[in-house]
């Protein structure tokens, strides 16, 4: 009691500079209305916010061209918050969009004094672009095809090679979120190495493994981040973590992983009888029935069937998205807008396994 009298004034001091600080933080960050113009590339931008909407608008002008997006976010004492604008040509057509924060926008095209949505006006009958074989009709993907030494990305044809000598197959290749792993197919019967495709650097990394495995082998799926693979050769699972490159042995006693809906154990002659692949319950489930493309809804046993086209294989898939092939086309669907035309590849009448790999950019 004694010390707060003798200190009473420099505890008034105290107090009175923390209310201080408590009310210039607050008006330092209280929330405003604004505008703001700059140039960003060859786009000049207007950004405003009005205060208590939680809402951004932006003007962007390039070439007499305007266009006009907005997006939802919480209020922020920054500014100039574009970090990205994305721009491409389709026939009359000038295409932008934007990102802000972790926001991409939907993409808005200009042609004379009226626009459209991106979706309005991709359609199959309006080739955007021709690599040589390969027809795109959509560069909002990376298409990865395999060359025989690597991959060739033919929406702007740029290589990845890495093989020494030219290879047909590339069986022993999975993609698996930002990656694809394919086998050293330079080696015979045997491999212990793995090449890395990073989709997000665009690079290929070499994986050197402590192990030598077969090329009677076959990928059986992810739980995770961790990717399963088994030697039929040797009857031997493995568990591999890409990001890590780390692999071990994951069967033992006669028992293997597997993955059903859940997570359990297999008798490991089954993998070696069968091609075993893990089975997955996600929010739709597409897969080929009766060389239509199909999906289940989770939980559902019920077939929906999406498209009445011929397919003969599912290149990849995701949540919400999943590309296959039907004669020399590549197509994507997805569960809010449908079915749309990406690509025409002739070499697609007599090679397509493993041969294509999508990425969203």
């Amino acid at each position: 009691m004694n010390f707060i009298k003798n200190n009473i004034k420099i505890i008034s001091f105290i107090l009175v500079f923390i209310v201080i600080i408590i009310l210039f933080v607050l008006f330092f960050n209280r929330e405003v209305s604004y505008t703001v113009e700059y140039d960003y590339n060859e786009y000049h931008v207007k950004e405003s916010y009005e205060k208590g909407s939680n809402i951004y608008a932006f003007n962007i002008t390039t070439d007499n061209h305007s266009y006009d997006f907005a997006i939802n976010h919480k209020y922020s004492r920054k500014r100039k918050i574009i970090s990205d604008i994305s721009s491409f040509d389709r026939d009359d057509y000038k295409c932008v969009s934007i990102k802000s924060y972790d926001i991409t926008t939907n993409t808005i095209c200009n042609k004379d004094k009226d626009y459209y949505d991106n979706i309005i006006i991709n359609k199959d009958d309006g080739k955007t672009q021709i690599n040589q074989d390969f027809t795109l009709y959509n560069d909002n993907y990376d298409y990865m095809v395999w060359n025989g030494y690597g991959f060739t990305n033919k929406r702007d044809n740029s290589n990845y090679n890495f093989l020494s000598n030219e290879s047909y197959s590339n069986d022993l290749s999975y993609q698996f979120g930002d990656y694809i792993i394919v086998a050293d197919y330079d080696q015979k019967r045997e491999f212990d190495k793995f090449y890395i495709y990073n989709h997000k650097t665009n690079k290929v990394d070499t994986w050197n493994i402590k192990t030598t495995i077969s090329f009677d082998s076959y990928f059986m799926g992810n739980i995770g981040d961790d990717l399963y693979l088994f030697d039929v050769s040797s009857k031997t699972q493995y568990r591999m973590n890409i990001a890590k490159k780390k692999i071990k042995v994951s069967s033992k006693n006669g028992s293997a992983v597997y993955f059903d809906k859940v997570k359990s154990n297999i008798n490991i002659n089954k993998l070696y009888i069968n091609k075993l692949l893990f089975k997955y319950d996600k929010l739709y489930n597409y897969f080929i029935f009766d060389d239509k493309l199909n999906y289940t809804v989770y939980h559902s046993d019920k077939y929906v069937r999406v498209s009445d086209l011929d397919i003969k294989t599912i290149a990849t898939y995701d949540d919400n998205s999943v590309y296959y092939i039907s004669g020399t086309k590549l197509y994507k669907f997805d569960i809010n807008d449908g079915q749309h035309l990406l690509a025409d590849y002739f070499e697609f009448n007599f090679n397509y396994q493993n041969k294509i790999y999508v990425f969203s950019r």
